[in-house]
């Protein structure tokens, strides 16, 4: 039987979350590709929506080059029960998954 886990890394989103810990837009992107690319996670989650201007810059970025390589839909964002507010926040930036913290 083969058996086969999928990695989802939080690196990019949770990461953050401790202390003295921020990263720019351009360091999000670098660790977004060596993850998918040479790490070979199948999918990362790379932001909250509508956090901050700072991640709607990194979300962007994220997503325009995760277009170019085919990638899309192995970017995640995290979103909230809010009635349709999150969804629309990432349909916007092109986005096509959402993990829900409600």
């Amino acid at each position: 039987m083969n058996k086969k886990i999928e990695i989802m890394d939080t690196t990019l989103r949770d990461g953050e979350q401790m202390k003295g810990v921020s990263y720019s837009p351009q360091e999000k992107l670098t660790i977004g590709k060596i993850l998918l690319e040479d790490v070979k996670v199948d999918r990362i989650e790379i932001a909250s929506a509508k956090v901050s201007k700072g991640e709607e810059q990194s979300v962007a970025e994220i997503i325009d080059w995760a277009k170019k390589v085919s990638c899309v839909e192995k970017i995640e964002i995290l979103g909230f029960v809010d009635k349709t507010e999150s969804v629309d926040w990432i349909y916007n930036f092109g986005g096509k998954v959402m993990n829900i913290l409600s």
